[in-house]
Order: structure tokens, then sequence, then C-alpha cells
């Protein structure tokens, strides 16, 4: 159930009070209305709005006051003042203070509910953007704690790499167990595997007599136990553990302590112990976990030497990946991510020299190089590909791609521009929530090894998902700056266009004859057509958000169909419905039906001589979690070289048309998270099909 919009309305005129709250009650909004301002401040201190719509000029407490309190309650929480005494001044003013709507009585209702729209979904896109930022922050803040882990591992890796001296190793990796953890004693215990018994190698905070003379038999005290067991322990309290209390009281004086057991290969080398933390607490799991890591990689560490580097290439793939996530979540330019992909990549593959990023668009057949970057090496010449044609058959529905051909093609493409340059060219696929959405091309000084083609993939994997979510964020707020000026645009233009028709009615009654009713009747008609383009340009530009409920499909293709049955009968045009047992899903119904509706209506203007449609309606053919729709007609079918364009804005081949229908579609199966494909042939008739998510 989608959340009704709480909204504050505040007007010291009654009768326009309470008409407002009716029609705004109407529009489904859950609005409380006071013609007192004062009372209103108290409601704003109690409530949480999501809107306020307040007169400036009240006695006692003005709009413009109520809109400082609301900025002061949520900065978030935007407010459109009406006023009866429109000047310059006080429009200025508002807009100073923050306001989001500024309108004239008497209001326009139908101004009024855009500006509420517009109003409410920035505040929507605001808050969404906060939540974001804040897991953002979250996740990096547990990205950093790992790094500060596998930091501590590294540093291991490192000492005992580095040092011949297994008792200097020991030290040292006891002592970085104690910093990190924050312990006052700490004790590594080696295994004699003769006689079962385990002796101190290293120690911090004990005395060497204690160092030197200590032996316990496996199985006796707490280090002996646990080499038996082979499992850590962790104690809170010693002296209240029946197991083991004052068990070691003649040694030195332990309450808590944490116990873990040095293995590798399912052997067990010895006891990793810490004893009472510096700021008083018991030893906890996260302590556990950390000790665990580095009794393991201590344990590993002391038979295999090489796991330093290995390590250290773990730890910069990943600082890698931070860095990339981070920098790419705040770049407010496209244009600057490729540049910073490669850069961060050098870090890790020295001998890069550029990268190419061609996203795959399936319903075009075509791979488009959506970002770059080359280094000061290749030179001015752009010998490398924008785009590429892909033979049909290699990207099926759902986007099973032939690899290999398609990495092939890329070679061939960039292969002038890699001799030129001397490069070895490297094609990585990019994947995206399970399937290819890319590629990318990578040119370096000589090939790239099996790890730096590795880790290329988990870049550009990484990258991709990045990039794809950034790129939706930039593009939706360009998108709703675009459609507020547009949607201005237009709204100026009414007035005009509506002048014009009064005038030339007026006219029309003054001069007689043929030609005059020809003349005044064309210019009627093109009025009109005038004035459904700007409709469809306000509804084509608005990026309000989709609230979607569960519906049938059938029931939206039946009403569709109810909706042209003249036009079927009247041009001979058979009509069928097939529909499968599938699930209901989230749509919003009058956006599918506007979809669908355009798709059958060019179907039925592609037929001049009568024919068939026919929709299906089914389970996805792959079984992927999507209702599978088709809609078929045996019209006159749409060139080839047609095909990419259809979906493009103001493309059309009508005399009458805007070019906004189909790109209409496009956006709203888009907006749905489905996918749209076409298949056509001239004289045969064409296909859509179209999949909506489960």
């Amino acid at each position: 159930m989608k959340h009704k919009a709480n909204i504050l309305l505040v007007d010291d005129e009654k009768g326009m009070c309470d008409s407002l709250k009716t029609l705004l009650e109407m529009e489904n909004y859950q609005v409380q209305a006071t013609t007192n301002p004062e009372k209103a401040l108290e409601l704003l201190a109690e409530n949480d709005f999501d809107l306020i719509i307040t007169d400036i000029k009240m006695p006692k407490v003005s709009g413009l006051e109520i809109l400082r309190r609301a900025r002061q309650r949520d900065p978030y929480l935007e407010v459109i003042l009406m006023t009866g005494y429109a000047s310059l001044a006080s429009a200025k003013e508002a807009v100073d203070q923050g306001a989001f709507g500024y309108l004239a009585k008497p209001v326009e209702f139908e101004e009024l509910k855009i500006t509420i729209a517009r109003s409410l979904e920035k505040r929507h896109t605001a808050i969404e953007k906060e939540r974001l930022l804040d897991e953002l922050t979250i996740a990096n803040t547990k990205l950093r704690q790992s790094l500060a882990q596998f930091d501590a591992l590294y540093s291991a890796s490192t000492i005992l790499a580095s040092t011949i001296d297994l008792t200097e190793a020991l030290t040292q990796i006891l002592s970085l167990a104690i910093d990190v953890i924050g312990a006052r004693i700490g004790s590594v215990m080696i295994l004699d595997p003769n006689k079962q018994e385990l002796y101190i190698g290293a120690a911090c905070g004990l005395a060497n007599e204690i160092v030197s003379n200590t032996r316990m038999k496996v199985g006796s005290s707490i280090s002996g136990y646990v080499a038996k067991t082979g499992k850590p322990l962790m104690i809170d309290n010693i002296e209240k553990d029946p197991r083991f209390s004052r068990i070691n009281r003649q040694h030195y004086e332990s309450k808590s302590l944490i116990s873990v057991p040095l293995q590798y290969k399912g052997n067990i080398l010895g006891v990793i112990n810490l004893n009472n933390k510096i700021n008083g607490a018991p030893f906890d799991n996260d302590d556990l976990r950390i000790l665990s890591s580095l009794a393991a990689q201590a344990a590993i560490a002391i038979d295999r030497a090489n796991i330093f580097g290995e390590r250290v290439e773990k730890i910069n793939e990943l600082s890698i990946l931070f860095d990339i996530t981070r920098k790419i979540s705040t770049i407010d330019d496209i244009d600057k991510v490729g540049e910073t992909i490669y850069f961060e990549m050098r870090k890790l593959i020295h001998n890069i020299q550029a990268i190419f990023w061609f996203g795959l668009i399936e319903r075009t057949n075509s791979l488009r190089l959506e970002l770059h970057y080359e280094s000061e090496r290749c030179g001015p010449e752009r010998l490398f590909p924008t785009e590429l044609k892909i033979a049909k058959e290699v990207i099926g529905i759902g986007q099973d791609v032939d690899i290999n051909t398609i990495g092939g093609q890329l070679l061939n493409s960039f292969a002038e521009y890699a001799a030129r340059n001397k490069f070895a060219t490297e094609i990585i696929p990019v994947q995206l929530r399970g399937a290819i959405s890319g590629f990318m091309v990578i040119l370096s000084d000589g090939a790239l090894s099996a790890t730096g083609q590795n880790l290329s993939t988990i870049v550009a994997a990484q990258a991709a998902s990045i990039y794809e979510r950034q790129k939706a964020v930039l593009n939706a707020t360009k998108l709703v700056s675009m459609g507020k000026m547009i949607s201005e645009i237009c709204h100026d233009l009414k007035k005009p266009l509506t002048n014009i028709k009064g005038n030339i009615q007026i006219y029309r009654d003054k001069f007689d004859g043929p030609l005059a009713d020809e003349f005044f009747a064309g210019s009627e008609k093109e009025l009109n057509r005038l004035h459904e383009l700007v409709k469809e340009i306000v509804n084509f530009a608005n990026p309000n958000k989709y609230y979607t409920q569960r519906e049938s499909l059938k029931n939206v293709v039946e009403k569709v169909a109810e909706l042209l049955a003249r036009d079927f009968q009247k041009k001979n045009i058979d009509f069928q419905l097939v529909c499968e047992t599938v699930p209901d899903i989230e749509i919003n119904r009058n956006e599918i039906l506007e979809s669908i509706l355009n798709i059958i209506l060019n179907a039925v203007e592609s037929m001049e001589s009568g024919g068939r449609i026919i929709v299906k309606i089914g389970p996805h053919p792959k079984a992927e979690p999507y209702v599978h729709m088709t809609i078929s007609d045996t019209g006159c079918g749409i060139p080839e070289n047609e095909l990419p364009k259809i979906f493009e804005r103001y493309y059309t081949t009508k005399e009458t048309g805007t070019g906004l229908g189909l790109a209409i579609v496009e956006r709203v199966i888009a907006a749905h998270n489905g996918r749209l494909t076409v298949e056509s042939k001239v004289g045969e008739g064409t296909t859509f099909k179209i999949d909506l998510p489960i």
C-alpha cells in the first residue's frame, strides 16, 4: 500500500481552506487544515508532514514564519506559498527563504496539483538520497574495519615471512595481537610433539623465569585444554570458572582470558594466549575473531612464507575496489568515471595505457562506447570505434551473448589503434546481475598476466555496479530539472494557444465562403494538434515516481481491447488474446495500459486492409522471474534500418504523430525494471516482446 502524503493546509479564509481540503482529500491526500496560523505551528510541532500549503499574509503569524519553522522542523519539508497580493518582491522573498512554490490566488487547482506532485517528488528524492548516503557510510565503515583486520594479517605475514628466527617472529606476531586487541599479557606456547608438552616460545608481560620454566602437558591447564580439543576458549572471569579456577595463580594474575589453537592442515602447532584487557573489559567475539585470524595466519606462515605476497595482493585489490566504490559514488559528472577507473586500475596493473567501456544495447544489437580514458601515450588520433553493430543471432532475448564472437569483433576494431601505439589488447566481459552488460577493452604495454586479467574482471564488475547506480542517480536528477523546465514552458504556451484559438473562432464568424472555411478549419486542426503535442511533451517529461500495485496483466489488455473495439471492427482486424496462468505483477496500471494501447494503435494503423493482432501472455520461456508478453501484428512491418530509431524521442513516420508514443513505452517498461524488444519484417508484420518482473 502506497504512503498517503500528509499535508498541512493553512489559510485564514475559511471558504478557501475548506474547499482546498476537500479537493486534496479527493486526490487521496491526508490533509490537516486550519484557519489559525498559531494552531498551524502547534500542529507542525506535533505531527510529521510531507508538505505545507499556506497563505502568506495572515494575522499574527505569516506564511513566511511558518516556512521558517517548517525548515527548522524538517529540512526536507517543502512549503507552497499562496497569496492574493502577488508581487515580485514577495515572490523573491519566498524563494530566498526556500519556498518550493509561489502561487497567486485564485489558485488554479490543476497547477496546484502539479506543484504538489513535484514538491513531494523532490522531498522523496532528498530523503532517499540521504538514506542511500547513510547506507554507503555504514558500508564504508564496515569495509574500513575489514581492511584494518586485513592490515593486521598483512603485518603478521610480513613479520613471519621476513624473519628467520622463530622466536623473534613469534614475539612480533604476539606483540601485534596484543596491540590490536589491547591485552596486558600474552604468550605463544609451542607444542613439542614428542613429549606432548607445551612450552613458551614467546611472551609479553611475563617474567623471564616463568618463560624459561613453564612446561604443560597437553590436556592440563587452559592452554593444554585448547591444544587437546583444537577449539578456541574465551573466559570472562577465570576465578568464577570451575574448570580452571586459580589454576595459574602461582604464575600470574589472570581474570579474563582468550586462548586460540595454532592449526595448519588439521595439525595443532601450539596455542596463543591473551590475558586481561587494558580497559578492564572481558574479551568479546570480535577479539576472538581477530585473534583466530592472526593465529591461523601465523600457523600457515610458518610453513608457507609466500603467504605474504598473497595477502599484499588481496589487500591492494580490496583497497582499489574500496577507492573505486567511494570515488565513483561521489562523482557528479559521468565523463569523469572513465578517468577514475583508469587511474585506480593503474595502481594494480601498472602497464595499462587506456580503457574503453562498451555497453551492450540489446534492442539495437550494438555495443556503444559509454566511457573511456587514454594516457598521453595514446596520441591525438581517435581511431577507436564509438559504436559497433553486432549480428542479431549473437545477442538473444535476455542477453544470451556469444562472448567469443563479440570479443573477436572488438579486437578487430581496435587492431589498427593498438598496432599504431604498439599496445596489447585485452577484452574483459562485464557482468551485472548475472548477465553480460558490456565489455571493457584494455590497452597495455604487453599482455596482461593471469592475475591482471582476474583483477581487471573483478574491478570491471564492481565498477559496473557502482557506475550504473550513479548514472541512474545523475540521470534522475537531470530528468527532474528537465521535466520542471519543460513543464513550465508548456504551461506558458497554453495561454497564447488559447488566445489564438479564440481569435480564430471570432474571425470565422466574420468571413464567409469556401476558402475562408478551409482556412479556419485547417487552422483549428493544427491548433488542436499543437495542443495535443504540448500535452504529450508534459506527460513525457514528468519524472514522478511510479506508484504500483499488484494487477492482472490480462485485465489490462482486455481493457485496451475494449477501448479499441470499434477500431478493430472498422478496419476488419481480428484481435486475439491468449493468456496462460501467470501471477499478478506490481505495475502502474495506467502507465502500462497506455503503453500497450500505444503499441496496438501503431499495429492498427499499419493494417489498412485488415489483418490480425495476437497478444500472448505467459511465463518467461527461460523460466526467468518475469511475465512474458508478445504483441504481434500482420501489418506492413518496419524496415530494418528504421528499427533502431523507433524508440527515439520525437522520431515518427506519421504526418500527425509526435514521435513520443514508443519513447514513452520504453520509458514506462524501463521504470518497471522490465525489458522491451521488437522484431519486424517488411510485408509480414511486427512483434513487440515485453518482460515485466514478478
